[in-house]
């Protein structure tokens, strides 16, 4: 089974066990995300969460655009793959393509009450590293959206970092054409 050695073969052979095992004790993940050496399993969603994410995709305009949620993310930093809550590339994909992060005009993604730290600096320094363009951090415990724009590839930061409180708009996405993102309506954990 596992080897102590991560690689394609034995993450793809661990996955696939943990949703079988999952599955046969009726357990509903909503996704698994390979992080490195770490195996992270997220049973479900809140409806804040949900809301958040769908709002953002319907307010990005170009309908040329591709946005797409629980898609393997590929990363030039590491082999893992994580599944971010939306994915915005400005062309369709080809079928069975999976999106590498230099190539997307915004990754997002909206904080968990349990899995925070992860969000705010794994991903943050994996999507930097990997010279992901944009990366919104939305944080419905904190009610702020965190921009992060401008990757520096060699120390895995980024060069501007933005926060907006819920209520007042987003500027500056890429994907937004010079449109503000109305984060009025967006929901806070209670």
């Amino acid at each position: 089974m596992y080897d102590g050695i991560f690689n394609e073969e034995t993450r793809a052979k661990a996955l696939e066990e943990l949703a079988n095992f999952g599955e046969s004790k009726g357990f509903t993940f909503s996704k698994f995300e390979s992080l490195g050496d770490e195996i992270v399993m997220l049973a479900g969603t809140r409806w804040e969460h949900d809301d958040i994410v769908m709002s953002i995709r319907e307010q990005v305009p170009r309908p040329r655009s591709c946005k797409l949620s629980n898609v393997d993310l590929l990363l030039t930093s590491d082999p893992g793959e994580p599944v971010p809550d939306l994915v915005v590339v400005p062309d369709r994909l080809k079928p069975g393509a999976k999106p590498w992060a230099h190539e997307t005009e915004l990754l997002v993604e909206v904080v968990s009450q349990r899995n925070y730290r992860e969000d705010y600096q794994g991903k943050r320094r994996r999507y930097a590293e990997s010279g992901a363009p944009q990366y919104l951090l939305v944080d419905p415990r904190e009610g702020v959206c965190v921009l992060y724009d401008g990757p520096q590839k060699s120390d895995g930061t980024y060069r501007n970092v933005t926060k907006t409180a819920f209520g007042e708009p987003v500027l500056g996405l890429i994907c937004m054409d010079g449109r503000e993102l109305d984060t009025s309506e967006f929901p806070r954990y209670v």
